[in-house]
This record gives C-alpha cells, structure tokens and sequence, in this order.
C-alpha cells in the first residue's frame, strides 16, 4: 500500500472544492492533477488549490499521472464517459458526483468497467445524512405516502 495516494480531479466547478478540501484533510492524500475544457475554471481551481499540473483533456490526465483515487466532478452527462475513461486506467478508486448517470444503461455501463478493472466505485450521496432527506426516507417507509412503486 502506498504511503501517499495520488488523487486527480476532473472537473473544476463548485463541487469540486469539496472534494478537494476533503482530500486536502487527508495526510496520505495528495491531489497531483485536475482536469476541465474550461480554461478559467482550471486556472482558478489550479491557483486556489495549488496545484501545478492541469489538464484541458482528462485522458490526456488519467493516461500520464497514473491516479489512485480519481474524482469526477463534471456535468452530469459527462459522469458515465469520464467514470468508464478513469476506470479503464486502474485506479483503486473512483469518486463520481451525483447523479451517477442519465440512464440505467449507462449506471450498468459504469459498474462493468469498474469491475472489469478491479476499481472501487463509490457515488456521492451525502445528502442521505440531512435531517430532511432522513425525514422523506422515515415517511416512505412507514408507509405514510402509501406503497412506493
């Protein structure tokens, strides 16, 4: 096991703070790289996070920085491609932001190639500990809206 894991981000919007911060507690967690088409956000990102080396293209990342841990942070429609790409690199880990995906094919897609890879596959879903989120949870199953389908 290494002593420090390499961790890269792709996608340089505002949850991606998050998951840099998160990242940046970590002692054995050092963010090497991020990635976004998006010229000012990478720059921005890069700058606020410090970190030196940036990608336009996120292959072009996930092929020369060799990850351990890879967050996907992009538009939605972007997460099953991105998280497919990552997963065809071997990392140990793969972070994708919510929703997995558009569609159920793509979600089994996503699943495969993590799998077929040996890579651990977590979606993030932190709303499920928010007292409201908790609350919708207790009355579905109660009963209280009735059968769910």
């Amino acid at each position: 096991m290494p002593s420090t894991y390499r961790a890269g981000i792709i996608g340089c919007g505002s949850i991606a703070a998050y998951h840099a911060r998160g990242y940046l507690g970590l002692d054995n967690v050092e963010i090497v790289a991020i990635a976004d088409p998006v010229a000012p956000s990478l720059a921005a990102f890069g700058d606020r996070f410090t970190i030196d080396r940036r990608y336009s293209e996120p292959r072009e990342m996930l092929d020369k920085e060799h990850l351990d841990i890879v967050s996907v942070c992009t538009w939605h429609r972007l997460h099953a491609p991105m998280t497919i790409a990552a997963c065809a690199r071997k990392p140990k880990a793969l972070l994708c932001e919510k929703p997995m995906a558009l569609n159920l094919g793509e979600c089994d897609e996503m699943m495969i190639a993590a799998k077929r890879n040996d890579v651990k596959l977590a979606i993030a879903h932190q709303r499920r500990f928010n007292p409201v989120w908790t609350e919708a949870r207790n009355l579905v199953t109660s009963g209280a809206i009735g059968q769910v389908r």
